[in-house]
């Protein structure tokens, strides 16, 4: 076997594609037989080329031997067989010619269909590589979610028993200080705050699962929740020297919870401050945009004037464990993967954008509540009466 071929039939490509190597084995073969026979008929013909510009002799020592002509037409006559004599040789060598060029064609045309099955081979054991890395990656993702999930199941049973008995100590005390107004806010503010973590827990455990409770739930109003979370950020958004501005638009109730739509927007605006951190003149903007279409989706806008997503990173940004923190602060890159597998239970969805003039944008799109007692129809009528 050629040593060209050797090689090629070493390299790792070759070796994951078994057919591909024994067509490989038969052409090489076939290629030694074709060599073998054109060495015979190498061999043949160099024979009859000699033998072949013989052929003249007997007719030049026949003339000779019986014309009695002189000596001027016997060396025309040899001069004659001269140049005949190479005319089979030429015949032959036509005919090789022809031949060479044919078997010179073909030979080609063998090379480039084994350099396109080569091409095909490392073109496919590239993508099986890609894809043995990928499904890696995945079983090795899946691994550290199951891991996750266990723990996260267990802290959360211990977490919402502590938490439940809060919970009833307040309203206790809500109803033995009921005197003291001041207090009652006090009380209230934090009883809504412990039964909101509790909803961010037992949907946590859900997003974590990949699948949607089973309770009945009232259709949100994204002002409210939206509302909800700026408050919790004021003073954090103070302290950063960052301003939030809100910009509601009229919008119908949507088919999503609203301690998830708060959970969401919450950690959106979070991450809005942390990116301006140590920035000036930074400005967070909490959008809903104007509902106009009957039927679309709900549109929330959280965006914010600072660095933006590095490119590297944008195309796994609602992946797991993948996180836009600054140098020195460390975080596990949850956020944006489990606001979007909250949405995603609720038929929402989440994407980012680049926001013209430098800085991120988050969309959130919610599914609208197509009936609900407080406005059974009007919201998808009212563009076909208009």
């Amino acid at each position: 076997m050629p040593k060209g071929t050797r090689r090629l039939l070493e390299e790792p490509e070759l070796m994951l594609n078994l057919p591909g190597v024994l067509h490989l084995i038969d052409m090489t073969e076939e290629v030694r037989r074709q060599d073998g026979r054109s060495d015979a008929v190498q061999m043949r013909s160099s024979v009859l080329i000699w033998i072949s510009g013989a052929w003249t002799l007997p007719f030049l020592g026949a003339a000779i031997w019986f014309s009695s002509a002189s000596q001027a037409v016997r060396t025309i006559l040899a001069i004659f067989a001269v140049v005949a004599a190479p005319l089979p040789a030429l015949l032959l060598t036509i005919r090789q010619r022809r031949r060479l060029i044919a078997c010179s064609a073909k030979s080609e045309e063998d090379v480039a269909q084994l350099k396109l099955q080569l091409d095909t081979v490392r073109y496919r054991t590239t993508r099986l590589r890609e894809e043995l890395q990928a499904a890696d990656r995945q079983a090795r993702l899946s691994h550290q979610l199951t891991l996750l999930g266990q723990f996260t199941a267990g802290f959360m049973h211990e977490f919402n028993n502590p938490l439940a008995i809060v919970a009833g100590r307040i309203e206790v005390l809500l109803e033995e200080r009921k005197e003291d107004a001041a207090l009652c806010d006090d009380l209230q503010q934090m009883l809504k705050e412990t039964r909101y973590m509790g909803n961010v827990a037992t949907t946590l455990l859900q997003a974590l699962r990949r699948e949607r409770g089973s309770a009945i739930f009232e259709a949100a109003a994204p002002q409210q929740a939206m509302e909800e979370a700026l408050s919790a950020l004021r003073p954090s958004a103070k302290t950063l020297n960052v301003e939030l501005i809100e910009e509601f638009g009229e919008v119908p109730r949507v088919d999503v919870p609203e301690h998830v739509i708060a959970e969401v927007v919450r950690g959106l605006l979070s991450n809005g401050l942390k990116a301006l951190k140590g920035q000036d003149g930074g400005i967070v903007w909490a959008r809903i945009e104007p509902y106009r279409t009957a039927g679309a989706k709900v549109v929330i806008r959280v965006e914010d004037n600072g660095p933006g997503v590095p490119d590297s990173i944008r195309e796994h940004l609602f992946e797991p464990f993948i996180t836009m923190s600054k140098t020195g602060e460390r975080g596990l890159g949850l956020g944006l993967f489990l606001a979007a597998s909250l949405l995603d239970m609720y038929d929402g969805r989440i994407r980012y954008e680049m926001r013209n003039g430098g800085g991120a944008s988050f969309v959130v799109e919610l599914p609208p509540a197509r009936f609900t007692r407080g406005q059974p129809y009007h919201w998808f009528a009212r563009e076909v009466t208009e």
